[in-house]
């Protein structure tokens, strides 16, 4: 049963992925949660495996989605350089502390600034910038910022990316298919240390690498990475304000799922 929903699980979230450039976290973490219970994972660590299983997941849907959307012309990777080191060391220190951290008031946080952004991104208040090169610190800050949101909570980044991208001034299209690139160092780094700091743990399940539980990352991450083309593709046929609507919908059905962890 659980090898049907892997198979069911990674095609959604590969669609997602390619079509919003989030990374498929939003779907990939509470299905986890019921299937990894469901298969009897120690309650004491099933948060972990949850969030480390989804972030290998997303490096699978990262990758074909970037390439997707860079073969369209989507990415801007001059942009993608400036922020590519902060995000690396924010997802590695929030893979690292995601253990120690009082979860229940960063959630509270992190969903209302979800909410302020879809609000932002439907009414465009205040507006983009005309002038998305003007400085290289608040991108290298904001790399840092989603880099280290996206390691405490398992996802790709781009539910928090991708507003960022916008309202420095990039067109919705390229800021979903440069948020899509951002996703890959954000899931190596977090993979990176989720295996790291649960390699020695002696209540890991079968055929896990550290916190990654291998069966579903694997079996998720290559389905996910099959669809993502898909959602490419979809996103790239959408009218603008239409893609940039039904994304603000999308952040406010990830904070609402933040609250209800």
């Amino acid at each position: 049963m659980e090898i049907l929903l892997y198979f069911l699980l990674g095609s959604f979230s590969g669609i997602l992925a390619g079509l919003f450039g989030i990374g498929g976290g939003i779907i990939i973490i509470p299905t986890f949660f019921y299937i990894f219970a469901y298969l009897g994972f120690p309650e004491e660590i099933l948060s972990h495996i949850v969030l480390g299983s989804s972030l290998g997941v997303i490096a699978f849907s990262s990758l074909s989605s970037t390439f997707s959307h860079s073969a369209k012309g989507a990415v801007n990777w001059k942009l993608i350089k400036v922020v590519a080191p902060s995000i690396i060391i924010g997802s590695s220190l929030g893979g690292l502390t995601a253990g120690y951290l009082e979860s229940n008031t960063l959630q509270g946080l992190v969903s209302l600034f979800l909410v302020v952004a879809s609000v932002q991104l439907i009414f465009e208040f205040p507006p983009p910038s005309q002038n998305p090169q003007t400085n290289l610190l608040g991108p290298v800050i904001a790399g840092g910022g989603i880099g280290w949101l996206s390691g405490v909570f398992g996802i790709g980044g781009g539910i928090f990316s991708v507003p960022y991208f916008y309202h420095r001034g990039l067109k919705m299209m390229n800021a979903i298919g440069t948020s899509a690139a951002c996703g890959i160092p954000i899931a190596l780094a977090g993979s990176i240390s989720y295996i790291f700091i649960g390699y020695e743990n002696i209540n890991l399940p079968d055929y896990s690498l550290g916190y990654i539980y291998l069966p579903a990352t694997i079996i998720v991450g290559v389905m996910s990475s099959l669809t993502a083309k898909i959602g490419v593709n979809i996103a790239h046929r959408m009218k603008q304000k239409k893609l940039r609507i039904a994304f603000a919908f999308l952040v406010m059905i990830m904070a609402l799922n933040l609250l209800m962890r």
